[in-house]
């Protein structure tokens, strides 16, 4: 019985190999060949990584095999997007390892979100803006939609995938959906959207980006409402909130005391100079938006809620 997306494919026509690699965690295997085969119905050559089902620990092999993974596809004259399996943790472990200049010779897209971020966030230091922070291959590609409502979603999701490919003028939200003023303005730079928790663990690191004049886009997964005040509160003691260009708060699931979250944006949007919004569907949860990494944006954040959203 085929299992594959009912979707039209969300990538460009002339990105014809996907490169899949997993720097991080090991993917189910059979959560790994849903994606593979859902990515050869979207008609893609896909080049798998040799050791993306070896084990090393909860890592997807040791980092001498993660690493090689990347970077042999990476250089591949013949690989035209990087897709990443999944998240979880142990892309960090890579960061000494990856030549820098390397990065800047290939910039090639690079698409996974969550733990992904290390990478988008160390070839975004490197000057590469090629970056999506969007679905991930033995994740989102690799998840029949159980009803309706699902997919719906996963439509949502694979069509802000294929918008995310060129810049947008405005950028689309799922119906219903609208993101909300926390304090009004206009700023422009360029996007940099993370995961909370991961930027935090770079904080202190020679590998924590330069966000001055950013427009900085968070998220997070699983963390109580405390945890989020003290990574927000620890940014703001960094300097790293009065430097931005902006702030946009994406979406932050399975929080304790969630009730708390409105609040503690608001306080800590007072120690950023331009505009703060939050409300945007990104991260852990579909319908997801793709946030593109390094290129330009715009945000022009109104009282009332009315917010254009451009990159």
């Amino acid at each position: 019985m085929d299992k594959t997306l009912p979707f039209p494919s969300p990538f460009p026509p002339d990105l014809r190999t996907a490169g899949l690699f997993a720097a991080s965690g090991r993917a189910e295997p059979e959560r790994l060949a849903a994606g593979i085969a859902q990515l050869k119905a979207w008609g893609l050559h896909v080049a798998a990584g040799p050791h993306l089902a070896a084990r090393h620990r909860t890592l997807a092999g040791t980092d001498a095999e993660r690493l090689t993974d990347f970077t042999d596809l990476l250089v591949n004259p013949h690989v035209d997007v990087l897709l990443a399996a999944r998240g979880g943790y142990g892309g960090a472990r890579l960061l000494d390892r990856l030549d820098p200049a390397l990065l800047a010779r290939y910039p090639k897209p690079l698409l996974g979100y969550s733990d992904v971020t290390i990478l988008h966030l160390a070839r975004f230091r490197a000057g590469v803006a090629s970056g999506l922070s969007g679905p991930l291959a033995a994740v989102e590609f690799a998840r029949p939609p159980a009803n309706d409502a699902e997919a719906d979603a996963l439509c949502f999701t694979l069509h802000s995938l294929h918008a995310a490919w060129l810049p947008q003028e405005h950028v689309g939200l799922p119906p219903g959906t609208r993101l909300e003023t926390v304090k009004p303005g206009h700023a422009a730079g360029p996007v940099v959207p993370v995961n909370l928790t991961v930027l935090m663990s770079l904080l202190g690191t020679p590998y924590f980006p330069e966000l001055a004049g950013t427009l900085l886009v968070i998220e997070d997964v699983n963390e109580p409402a405390y945890s989020i005040d003290r990574d927000l509160n620890h940014l703001r003691q960094a300097g790293i909130l009065q430097r931005l260009a902006g702030l946009i708060i994406g979406r932050f699931t399975n929080v304790d005391e969630p009730e708390w979250l409105p609040e503690i944006f608001a306080e800590f949007a007072e120690a950023v100079p331009g505009p703060v919004v939050s409300g945007l569907p990104y991260g852990h949860l579909l319908p997801m938006v793709t946030v593109p990494v390094g290129r330009e944006g715009l945000l022009d954040a109104m009282p009332g809620d009315r917010v254009r959203l451009a990159w």
